[in-house]
Formats: C-alpha cells, sequence, structure tokens
C-alpha cells in the first residue's frame, strides 16, 4: 500500500493536478470515500461542515447552501493534486462538482486510459511481468 501511494504521488507530481470522474463507494463522517477509476486510485474526500451536512447512518451528503445530494455509487467530479507540504508525499483529492448522468465517462474509454496510466505509474510492474 504505502509503495501504490508513493507511485501514485510521483504520478500526480510529475503530471500536475488533474480533474476525473470518481465513484462514490460509502459515506464517513469526515466525507466520502471515492474511487476514481480512470487512474486507478480510492481515498476520501473532505466534505466541509459549513458547506455540506453528512449523514452517515443514512449514507448520504446534503449541500447545505444549494439543492445538492450525494449518494452511494454518485458520480462526481474531483480535483486530483500531490502535496509536497512538511515532506509527506500525500496525493489530495477533492471534490469539485456533482456529473450529470448524460457527462458519464464510458466504460471502455476509462480502461484504455486506466492502463495508460498504469504504465506511467508502475514501469517496473511491467518488467517484472515481462520476466
Amino acid at each position: 500500500r504505502a509503495s501504490a501511494d508513493l507511485h501514485t504521488f510521483m504520478f500526480f507530481n510529475k503530471k500536475g493536478q488533474q480533474s476525473a470522474e470518481a465513484v462514490v463507494t460509502r459515506i464517513r463522517r469526515s466525507g466520502m470515500q471515492v474511487n476514481v477509476p480512470r487512474y486507478g486510485i480510492e481515498g476520501v474526500v473532505a466534505m466541509p461542515e459549513e458547506d455540506w451536512e453528512v449523514r452517515e447512518d443514512e449514507q448520504y451528503i446534503q449541500s447545505k447552501k444549494e439543492a445538492g445530494r450525494i449518494e452511494i455509487f454518485a458520480h462526481i467530479m474531483v480535483s486530483i493534486e500531490a502535496d509536497n507540504s512538511d515532506f509527506r508525499n500525500r496525493t489530495h483529492i477533492r471534490f469539485e462538482r456533482l456529473i450529470k448522468d448524460a457527462e458519464r465517462e464510458k466504460y471502455k474509454e476509462v480502461e484504455e486510459s486506466r492502463k495508460q496510466v498504469q504504465k506511467e505509474m508502475f514501469p517496473d510492474l511491467l518488467e517484472r511481468e515481462a520476466n
């Protein structure tokens, strides 16, 4: 796990901030657990209490400012970036917006993109598979 986190950090440190579609897999007190298929990563997206009401028992998050509700399996747009402050090499995932059904990425395109990203993110993995 630590090795995958390091490779993920190095990838986004090189690429810079990226936006991608994510799928909500769990609602937590601190925010939501998401899976980002394009990059094959998962993480927690913090949702500030002043803007969002987190209902962990009911598994949804309600916006306090506008009409918006995020439930499990909802598709959202997130921003992913590497953070090297305090020499901790972390990758942050932040909420950008909800995605409408018509905006969802197609599986085939995402899978092709994920395979290309995997080659860039884990070059040593390909060498091991070849041997």
